[in-house]
């Protein structure tokens, strides 16, 4: 028989992994939204964990957790699909109605658990006493898990808040005025909005028509014709160069113009084709390129980028040749020294995200990255993180100087 006083009572909520900005508009969507029905706390003691998956050693934290309560309600969140055998997954930015939704399942499963009839016990529960729900327990290979510390500072080193909101900006204000119980909702046009923040589809601009007749030209050794609602580009793999128009400043204007692909033609050229005569401009294409991602991206990721995959270069970029990014220098002797991920980058170099995701975006349209698959198996929670690198010699003063400045 269901508990129905339990199905009253405040869920006590807390987080791992997340900082303190997400923490703060968790709260606030707590209070002002669902009003006592949740409540975020800082201790242990609690009925339900939510961990961030795009935290900093999220693996790690995880694993500390399902260590420490194999059998605790546990939501997952991420701004990446993945398969959660023992838990609630969702994908951020959370939509409140999902996360409350998710919360009172965990909320009746619990109560489903503890019959009516049996007294409450008001002493502080221990992890040995937490409620055993059937849906979410962990199977036997998994229940040398593990869990969060309790540590205030660990639990709040991430800057994922920072990188990617909990919840939707267009949905913040009314979170902060809503003065019913009813979590708001967001309308097709502001899911999208929502992931345009931090995502883009190279592929819907020209930056991504560019990519695509690039490879072309490559694997096929002949020029390339790009047409579509721009003036005409020719890719000439032989010298690694573009031809456009002599007023080619327009084509940085469009970067962000949605292109839709029966508006755009790509043909190889004949070889005894040549180039236009007049109003033509002959451009190295990795500096056109990276300029171009550049106003493309606007501090954002290629939709699909693993946050938490390895990053590395495959070689040094001509930086003195390419449009500048702020903390390039330092980005690139970190990616050149070791595999990091994007996120392990912003904690390592304490830098703002979208200077990263600035850099990531060009070098990736310039073929120079290279990211493996993380082992998502991997749960040793020995595994050292990324060590900034070791700077020796002229060049470490010049990279200590430029880490001094502009953060």
């Amino acid at each position: 028989m269901v508990n129905n006083s339990l199905i009253s009572k405040t869920l006590r909520v807390n987080t791992v992994g997340m900082d303190q900005r997400a923490r703060d508009a968790l709260d606030l969507f707590f209070r002002n939204v669902c009003h006592e029905d949740y409540s975020l706390e800082e201790g242990d003691d609690v009925d339900v964990t939510i961990i961030d998956m795009d935290a900093v050693n999220a693996e790690q934290l995880r694993a500390e957790h399902f260590e420490r309560h194999p059998a605790r309600p546990t939501i997952l969140i991420s701004l990446l699909e993945m398969d959660v055998d023992n838990g609630v997954f969702l994908k951020k930015p959370l939509q409140p109605g999902e996360l409350k939704a998710a919360l009172e399942r965990i909320r009746e499963s619990i109560a489903a658990t503890h019959p009516a009839d049996a007294p409450e016990d008001t002493a502080p529960r221990t992890s040995t006493q937490e409620p055993q729900v059937s849906k979410l327990t962990p199977s036997p290979s998994h229940t040398k898990r593990n869990e969060q510390t309790t540590d205030p500072a660990r639990q709040n080193q991430s800057r994922s808040g920072e990188i990617i909101p909990l919840f939707p900006d267009v949905l913040q204000k009314r979170v902060e005025a809503a003065p019913s119980r009813e979590a708001p909702a967001s309308s097709p046009e502001e899911k999208k909005k929502e992931k345009s923040v931090f995502l883009y589809e190279p592929m819907n601009h020209l930056q991504g028509y560019i990519e695509r007749a690039y490879r072309l030209a490559i694997q096929r050794d002949r020029n390339v014709l790009l047409e579509g609602p721009w003036r005409p580009i020719i890719i000439m793999p032989e010298t690694h160069e573009i031809w456009v128009e002599q007023s080619h400043s327009h084509l940085f204007a469009l970067a962000t113009m949605p292109v839709q692909p029966e508006d755009v033609t790509i043909r190889i050229l004949e070889e005894e084709e040549p180039l236009p005569e007049q109003n033509g401009s002959i451009q190295p294409l990795e500096p056109f390129l990276w300029k171009l991602a550049v106003r493309t991206a606007k501090g954002r990721i290629p939709a699909g980028t693993d946050l938490r995959a390895p990053v590395s270069l495959r070689h040094w970029p001509n930086l003195s040749r390419l449009m500048p990014i702020r903390h390039a220098l330092r980005i690139s002797a970190l990616w050149t020294k070791q595999p990091v991920s994007l996120m392990e980058t912003a904690e390592l170099l304490d830098i703002a995200p979208k200077y990263i995701f600035s850099f990531y975006s060009a070098a990736r349209a310039l073929g120079l990255i290279e990211q493996r698959e993380r082992d998502r198996e991997k749960k040793d929670s020995k595994t050292p993180s990324p060590q900034p690198p070791e700077h020796k010699g002229f060049l470490s003063k010049i990279l200590a100087r430029l880490r001094g400045r502009g953060r």
